[in-house]
């Protein structure tokens, strides 16, 4: 009898803690961020033209500019964060950053693991060789190639090979851009694959390397935010709306992408999906 009723307070008192911890109510980041006057935004610099480290030693680029006007439609001060390939995800999930404007391709994986604004950004994924060598992706079938560790071009590539029957590839991970491109020049790997605009910008001003045509992956750009928390995706959804919708989002692709001082020459891709109020 006695071992019943200490049972029985035990699951009591279980049923009423977690009540109480389903009574707290858990503050979404949309109010922290309006409360603190701030957002922490995940953003590569390593990824030019997009996000990177000029010769002045500034850190600049097409989503840096997105990242500082995401900010101001949200009416809060920036406080950039640097992230890679492979904590632009992690840094989510752990609470160190709010959104991460992170060259970040949506994938169903990705998906999985946090939650994304609508597309932003499009591109293709195709490989970067030594010219000359090959004329098409389906060249590198079974060769041995780079890609940047934790980019989605990983994933894809091998769908690509196994789709059509080939030999399963054989991927060298790099962590540093700039040692997959020596990699390539060397002869180490026979292709590069990531997202054709930042191999475009490695690559600019080489004639010894060029880009392979088509590609093996779609690329539509979102930002990443923390998984299950509408509120704060709702927020960040119509701040990058209301940006395209004013002509802000063009001005600043126009700036890296298509006007006279622009590093590579990329026509905008897509067209802003926007909900009507």
């Amino acid at each position: 009898m006695k071992r019943r009723t200490i049972l029985g307070a035990l699951v009591l008192f279980a049923i009423l803690l977690l009540s109480a911890c389903q009574a707290i109510p858990v503050q979404s980041t949309a109010d922290r961020v309006a409360e603190e006057g701030v957002v922490r935004i995940g953003v590569r610099n390593d990824n030019p033209p997009l996000s990177f480290v000029n010769d002045s030693g500034e850190w600049v680029g097409f989503d840096i500019d997105l990242a500082n006007a995401m900010a101001a439609q949200l009416d809060v001060e920036p406080e950039l964060v640097v992230v890679d390939g492979t904590t632009r995800i992690g840094f989510l999930q752990d609470g160190r950053v709010d959104m991460s404007i992170a060259s970040m391709n949506h994938t169903r994986q990705r998906d999985d693991a946090i939650d994304f604004s609508v597309t932003y950004f499009w591109d293709n994924q195709s490989f970067l060789i030594r010219a000359g060598e090959y004329e098409a992706i389906e060249d590198l079938f079974g060769a041995k190639v780079a890609a940047n560790a934790g980019s989605s071009a990983i994933p894809s590539w091998r769908e690509y090979s196994a789709a059509a029957s080939a030999p399963e590839p054989e991927i060298v991970e790099f962590t540093d851009k700039l040692a997959a491109m020596q990699a390539l020049r060397d002869g180490a790997v026979e292709g590069y694959t990531e997202d054709n605009i930042t191999m475009l910008a490695l690559a600019a001003g080489d004639p010894e390397l060029e880009l392979l045509p088509g590609g093996h992956n779609p690329v539509q750009f979102g930002i990443g935010v923390p998984n299950n928390d509408s509120a704060w995706r709702d927020q960040v959804n119509y701040a990058l709306q209301d940006l395209w919708k004013a002509g802000t989002y063009q001005e600043i692709y126009d700036r890296w992408f298509t006007g006279p001082d622009a590093m590579i020459v990329l026509p905008l891709g897509g067209e802003m999906e926007i909900w009507p109020e």
